[in-house]
């Protein structure tokens, strides 16, 4: 029986910047052993966690797949949820060091695998690609920024035609309808991304996520319409009884929160939004009908245009992520020929066995 896979975003390529939740892969206390991959592009770090991913998927263990924002087909992380061992890649944007050393944390040198005498006639050819891939990644930025400050006009629009009365009820007709009226210690808040600004556009992992979830809501509504609001409010009084959530927020405004699941109910409330613009089977709550209609239909025309320039420069955004992916290619071929893959194999033997010895000890 293999184990079950689910997918998630570490970081994220936003509106402000690059965001980072590696730190929410596991937290220092709970964790068995966090394995910190250094190296440069093309060095098998994606390589070496996918692989260890799949060797724990095929031997039943469930295992979490982190992707990498600016690639989805490679990770930033994995982690053997039963085992509690997390790998991560620690190399920039994300610098990750260790913070109990020995105790909890290793470090994996990739860069060892690297024939470095063949690079002192390339440093110059790879310096140039690097200084390009800084310079799109800030382009897109930029772009996303823009995008985020025209998406708060059209957020702003509904928000002044949203009824809070009929807003408040809602909060509370799902918080009576999910939660128990039990209270206790404080749960715990893990803060991921279930969707990504990627060089293959828009990507979203949630309905992976939400897949052996007994429950589904679904908020479907514009920018504006109160869907974060509910979801805040959900969370907190979930963690206000004890409960642990899951907290996926948004690439556009990696602050605010896309969806959430509380995993001991089995319970999902997702946003059928218009970033991803993906449907949900699930019991679906119209946002949109809590906004004054005649207030809407007055402000339409700006509303419209408004909403076409967000996913004008969104768009813009992504077209320069997939530039600064198409030049790390160009980088890793500078890396990949000179690379020994005879070591690699063996950092990999080396870490199946260091992570086989914490499996034994259960």
């Amino acid at each position: 029986m293999t184990g079950i896979s689910t997918h998630y975003f570490l970081g994220g390529n936003t509106g402000k910047g690059f965001y980072s939740h590696f730190n929410y892969i596991i937290s220092q206390k709970d964790a068995t052993r966090i394995i910190c991959l250094k190296g440069g592009p093309g060095t098998g770090k994606s390589s070496l966690m996918k692989k260890i991913g799949k060797h724990y998927i095929d031997r039943g263990y469930d295992v979490e797949f982190h992707h990498c924002s600016s690639d989805s087909d490679s990770l930033d992380g994995v982690l053997i949820k039963e085992l509690k061992v997390a790998m991560l890649d620690g190399t920039s944007p994300h610098m990750i060091d260790p913070i109990t050393p020995g105790a909890v944390d290793d470090i994996v040198n990739m860069g060892i695998c690297l024939k470095e005498e063949n690079f002192e006639n390339i440093k110059f050819n790879i310096l140039a690609v690097n200084k390009e891939i800084g310079n799109s990644f800030r382009r897109a930025y930029r772009f996303f920024a823009a995008a985020k400050s025209i998406y708060d006009d059209w957020y702003t629009f509904n928000n002044e035609a949203l009824n809070l009365y009929e807003l408040n009820i809602l909060k509370e007709n799902l918080k009576n309808r999910i939660l128990p009226n039990t209270f206790s210690s404080l749960g715990k808040k893990r803060h991921l991304f279930a969707t990504g600004f990627t060089p293959k556009g828009v990507i979203t992992y949630i309905h992976n996520i939400v897949k052996d979830m007994s429950s589904v809501y679904v908020l479907k509504g514009s920018p504006g319409t109160g869907k974060t609001r509910v979801l805040e409010y959900i969370a907190d009084e979930a963690t206000r009884r004890g409960l642990d959530v899951e907290i996926l927020h948004t690439p556009l405004n990696p602050e605010k929160i896309e969806h959430l699941l509380i995993p001991e109910l089995k319970v999902a409330l997702v946003t059928s939004n218009e970033i991803t613009k993906i449907e949900f089977h699930g019991e679906e709550y119209d946002m949109d009908s809590l906004l004054d209609a005649n207030y809407i239909e007055k402000k339409q025309d700006d509303i419209d245009d408004v909403s076409s320039i967000f996913y004008i420069l969104l768009q813009k955004g992504l077209d320069c992520i997939k530039i600064a992916k198409d030049l790390h290619d160009e980088l890793e071929e500078f890396y990949v020929p000179n690379m020994d893959f005879n070591k690699a194999d063996q950092i990999y033997e080396e870490v199946l066995n260091k992570i086989q010895g914490y499996e034994d000890s259960l």
